[in-house]
């Protein structure tokens, strides 16, 4: 791919991997897109659930920073993406109507290097259930880890 600078508009050069560990069953889970609608929604039989991000990584005004449908912004400087259970997920009748908030890390000279390169893959995991045994909600820690394409 070419350099991240210039990538055009719409070319994705990365791939988030966020990966939602032991969801509570039954429940279903989807991405956001930026109009808030449900995105690849599935139903979870309790086993992890992995959802693939495309996205891009730009240079801008003030630096590289990540787009893209999924990606949502707060301030100048937090982006993040959400991953949407229950009723966000658009699942009728349900308990929950929750979505995870999960930062994007800030992009650093290696994710810079491989998104001009191959392509950038990042991954991360959650714990899908929390407490109380219903679906993660409000902002989640992880840790992004540049990954390897395929698998």
């Amino acid at each position: 791919m070419p350099a991240a600078a210039r990538t055009p508009a719409n070319k994705d050069n990365v791939l988030l991997r966020l990966t939602v560990l032991a969801p509570p069953k039954g429940v279903h889970h989807s991405l956001q897109g930026k109009d808030s609608t449900p995105v690849d929604a599935c139903i979870s039989t309790g086993k992890a659930i992995r959802f693939d991000i495309p996205l891009r990584l730009e240079a801008g005004k003030t630096g590289y920073r990540f787009l893209g449908d999924f990606v949502r912004t707060e301030g100048k400087t937090r982006r993040f993406v959400y991953v949407a259970t229950g009723g966000q997920a658009g699942e009728a009748g349900t308990l929950f109507s929750r979505r995870a908030k999960v930062d994007l890390p800030d992009p650093t000279p290696a994710m810079i290097k491989a998104a001009e390169g191959a392509g950038l893959v990042l991954e991360a995991s959650y714990d899908g259930t929390d407490a109380k045994g219903g679906p993660t909600c409000a902002t989640v820690k992880v840790e992004w880890k540049i990954g390897k394409h395929g698998g």
